[in-house]
């Protein structure tokens, strides 16, 4: 009987086949078992170092099981690797080309795996992708190669990462203590400037959401540089804190409505646009 066995291993598919099961045997153990402790540890230590180096041992060990089993697969079969390794400089510059965004998809994965600027679970906006809204969202997963975020309106996006690498990652969640908000809105020259301050402060302190004694409404500017003399107008900006960030989009839409209303219901003037043909006299 063992010499029946030892023949039967002898034959390379079969030790092929026996590779593989153990290769995945190997992961399911030390995934399942060994670094699921670990993340238990891990969790119960104050450095976040530890947390890094688990998620990033979570994140290779498929890759280096299974490219170990390959290379044991090819030399049962006696495939020479010496032509691939000689080759490997023109083929490696090739693959290079083919696949340089793969690459550095996987290289910034690993980067933001040990820098951990976000974890599953962290509400972040992402500055240079989403731009406004679209860049808010829950982290799901951070992959090698892309990263899934949850956004605003319940959609999955996977961002590559190589792209995530160069953006500007604001992490909510991070925050201890409450998150401040701004508004900004504009009212005519001939306006009561200092009314119109207490009046719109008073509408952002009344709304739901908004923590007492955070509200606060400034100057800003005597126009809004973003679009220099066409609505020109003093620009009046409203700041509050609020204690979750999740809420932030529908507590600042009501903040808007209700300083719109307070601000109507007093006769407080807003900027019309103000546009002069050229050629035509300017009203007296």
């Amino acid at each position: 009987m063992p010499n029946a066995l030892i023949d039967v291993l002898e034959n390379p598919w079969v030790a092929s086949v026996l590779i593989v099961v153990l290769a995945f045997s190997l992961v399911a153990v030390v995934r399942g078992v060994v670094l699921a402790r670990l993340e238990r540890l891990a969790d119960k230590t104050d450095n976040d170092l530890d947390d890094r180096l688990v998620h990033l041992a979570k994140s290779l060990l498929g890759v280096v099981v299974f490219f170990s089993a390959s290379l044991l697969i090819l030399d049962l079969h006696q495939v020479k690797l010496t032509p691939f390794l000689a080759g490997a400089g023109i083929i490696g510059i090739a693959i290079g080309f083919a696949a340089k965004e793969t690459l550095a998809d996987i290289l910034a994965g690993i980067f933001l795996i040990t820098d951990r600027p976000m974890r599953v679970g962290d509400r972040v906006k992402l500055e240079f992708i989403g731009r406004d809204w679209g860049g808010w969202g829950d982290v799901l997963d951070v992959g090698l190669r892309r990263t899934k975020v949850r956004n605003t309106d319940g959609v999955v996006v996977n961002y590559p990462n190589s792209i995530l690498a160069t953006s500007v990652i604001t992490n909510f969640t991070e925050e201890r203590g409450p998150i401040r908000v701004r508004v900004r809105f504009q009212v005519d020259y001939d306006a009561d400037v200092t009314h119109a301050m207490a009046i719109s402060a008073t509408a952002i302190a009344a709304v739901e959401g908004v923590l007492p004694d955070t509200t606060q409404v400034v100057t800003r500017s005597i126009w809004d540089p973003s679009r220099g003399h066409t609505t020109a107008g003093v620009l009046l900006e409203g700041r509050y804190r609020i204690i979750d960030v999740r809420k932030r989009t529908g507590i600042r839409s009501n903040v808007l409505v209700a300083v719109l209303a307070a601000l109507k219901a007093e006769g407080v003037p807003f900027p019309a646009p103000r546009i002069q043909i050229a050629g035509t006299p300017s009203p007296e």
